[in-house]
């Protein structure tokens, strides 16, 4: 049962930005077990107690994924600015779980924190200024990306995705799949591909930087968890195409008149997408009322108790449980 738990609990994770798969598996007590499974089924060492631990928490992940992916896409659309308050308010509840593991900070770990937290910056002045293409190339970097992030405890890899645009594409393909559109193949094939390598990749890397340059390593994803908050200002974000895509004419009428988007008639499902992306992008000046401004207040403060929680959960020595035995 812990392993369901934990698995459902990762899937969960890795379906919402800011939320780290890492962190989940973490506080239920099975991220050494984990990583060293992972390691060991990329070495070609293949235990039935290692097969039967990854089938138990990879299937309940991907059943918390599946099942939930439609639900997400839902509740980002109509709920933006709330969402993302949660949102920062989670990423910002993994630090203390982080910080703990650094202490006594030293010099190096100090530059660790600070290329952690450039990094991010970098990464969200990026997605301001460029708009990153929709290919199978991009696919499969973004599921390499994902899933190098994935797995570190407090760093969310659904926020990578978010930050390089392709958060909503994957999250709709998956939603697409379980609706039985062989069509999100062509996204989720790649993307698939490199996530496998990305694991393979990571859980052997992690086992040798964790072991070697504990505080650096972590006090690198502590940068990275801190300037991730940089791309996640919740008010008013443009709709993103996919989003739009999976709403009803009638939800994208009651959405375009709430933000005073005046649609032309006949009213058609593809050209109130279309106009309302066009709208958005001519740059538009938006009053936030106080009223959503204090409900976003309200759910980030959510979002920081619910991690903080989930990492007071976690075991007393955080150092000890980020360590990986290289036995």
């Amino acid at each position: 049962m812990r392993l369901v738990v934990g698995g459902l609990l990762m899937g969960v994770a890795n379906l919402i930005p800011g939320v780290s798969g890492g962190t989940m598996i973490l506080a239920v007590g099975i991220y050494n077990e984990f990583i060293e499974s992972v390691a060991e089924i990329t070495a070609l060492r293949f235990r039935f107690r290692t097969l039967a631990f990854l089938g138990i928490v990879g299937s309940s992940a991907a059943i918390a994924v599946v099942s939930l992916s439609g639900v997400i896409l839902y509740l980002l659309f109509h709920y933006s600015s709330s969402m993302f308050a949660l949102f920062i308010g989670l990423t910002l509840g993994g630090t203390p779980l982080l910080y703990r593991s650094v202490r006594p900070v030293g010099g190096r770990c100090i530059v660790a924190v600070v290329a952690g937290i450039a990094l991010m910056a970098g990464i969200a002045a990026l997605k301001t200024g460029t708009t990153i293409p929709h290919n199978m190339a991009v696919d499969l970097c973004s599921g390499v990306a994902g899933a190098v992030t994935m797995i570190l405890p407090g760093i969310s890899g659904s926020y990578i995705l978010l930050v390089l645009g392709q958060y909503d594409r994957v999250i709709g393909a998956i939603d697409d799949l379980r609706h039985m559109n062989l069509a999100s193949l062509r996204v989720l094939v790649p993307f698939g591909l490199g996530a496998a390598g990305g694991l393979a990749v990571l859980s052997n890397a992690l086992k040798h930087l964790l072991h070697r340059y504990e505080k650096i390593t972590i006090g690198f994803l502590l940068g990275l968890l801190l300037g991730s908050v940089l791309g996640l200002w919740p008010f008013e974000r443009q709709p993103t195409e996919k989003s739009l895509e999976k709403r009803s004419l009638d939800e994208l009428v009651h959405f375009a008149d709430r933000h005073g988007i005046a649609l032309a008639d006949p009213l058609d499902h593809e050209a109130c997408v279309a106009q309302i992306q066009t709208d958005w992008q001519n740059g538009r000046t938006v009053s936030i009322p106080p009223r959503e401004k204090a409900v976003a207040a309200g759910f980030l403060v959510l979002g920081l108790a619910i991690t903080t929680l989930l990492g007071r959960l976690s075991p007393a020595e955080p150092q000890s449980s980020l360590s990986v035995d290289t036995s």
